[in-house]
């Protein structure tokens, strides 16, 4: 057996010690059959996917199945299966984070009933009920085109672009000088979280920190915009409804591309982790109303109490959850989640 922990660049000497010591060679790899495909081009007999599914997990009983079908495995290696019941569960759809920054932009966004074009990040489970804000998703960088594409189109729809900020850095840059280039009225909103969260809180060249942890040139995403010639630039608090509302209806009504960056960071970063302070429901104003559950915070969960007047569930805040971002106290219309001493 050649295990490999990297799968690219292949070791092409190895595989083909390798492949001299065996009679046959079988390739096991979940999903689609690329180190298959890549032993096959340097001329070695493999095989792959015609043994092994291309779908699902391979976890033993695959294997083991699949490898008895193609004659691998005597019959006698067949186990007896065994149901073992388990109770259903309950649905657990993707969410974004509890205090996740991108939460109230998107709230914003769908509030204001625009078509959003997005992006490869974290934000994409914006897509997903209750957010609901993202109609477009189609690879990394794409976001500002497809939206800028829109208005190109004569859509009469508002539109607007949101992309991440390592995403922006990556790959949103030649979108945004298209869009200045062609004084589109496109809004573009970068959220900046000041990491790279979705694949585990990696630096970048916005936070000032190369990915070895040294002190760095940091880019200015804002100063960014300014330099290509957009002069609606406009800097928010993720966390402020108000202020990231007026924001976007200011993109939106501009003559030109505006771009908003709505900036916090994310609330797993561990400096943010020690500030978390959760809030509390006052269940004797909260009136079941479900405003605050749409903001899609699992820290928001419905209780057995019911308000008698309107027979509606009243909500309570997971204290192990909550993080204190206050994002639902400002939704709150009365006044149920009161905010932190400190406010």
């Amino acid at each position: 057996i050649l295990r490999r922990g990297m799968t690219y660049p292949i070791p092409k000497r190895l595989v083909r010690r390798f492949a001299e010591g065996v009679r046959r060679l079988l390739v096991l790899e979940e999903l689609d059959p690329f180190l298959e495909e890549e032993i096959r081009l340097l001329g070695i007999p493999v095989t792959g996917k015609e043994v092994f599914p291309a779908c699902g997990e391979l976890d033993p009983a695959v294997v083991r199945e699949a490898a008895i079908r193609a004659g691998l495995l005597p019959e006698s290696e067949r186990l007896p299966s065994v149901e073992v019941p388990s109770p259903p569960l309950p649905g657990r759809p993707p969410i974004l984070c509890p205090g996740c920054p991108h939460r109230a932009v998107f709230h914003v966004l769908r509030k204001l009933k625009v078509v959003v074009a997005g992006d490869i990040g974290c934000y994409t489970l914006a897509y997903l009920p209750p957010q609901a804000a993202l109609h477009t998703c189609s690879c990394m960088g794409a976001s500002i085109g497809v939206a800028h594409g829109i208005a190109q189109a004569g859509s009469p729809q508002r539109r607007v672009a949101v992309i991440g900020d390592s995403t922006f850095l990556h790959t949103g840059l030649p979108g945004l000088m298209n869009l200045a280039y062609n004084q589109a009225r496109v809004p573009v909103i970068i959220l900046d979280n000041c990491t790279t969260a979705m694949t585990g809180h990696q630096d970048h060249p916005g936070t000032g920190r190369t990915l070895q942890g040294k002190e760095t040139v940091r880019i200015d995403l804002a100063a960014v915009a300014r330099s290509l010639g957009i002069e609606h630039v406009e800097c928010v608090d993720s966390y402020d409804l108000g202020a990231v509302e007026q924001a976007v209806r200011a993109a939106l009504s501009a003559d030109g591309p505006a771009v908003v960056i709505a900036r916090r960071e994310c609330a797993l970063l561990p400096a943010v982790r020690r500030t978390w302070q959760p809030l509390a429901v006052d269940s004797e104003r909260c009136n079941g109303c479900g405003l605050c559950l749409q903001l899609g915070c699992p820290a928001l969960v419905r209780t057995g109490s019911v308000v008698e007047a309107t027979g509606r569930p009243r909500v309570r805040i997971d204290p192990l959850l909550c993080t204190g971002c206050e994002v639902c106290s400002q939704v709150c219309a009365r006044g149920a989640i009161p905010r932190r001493p400190a406010h």
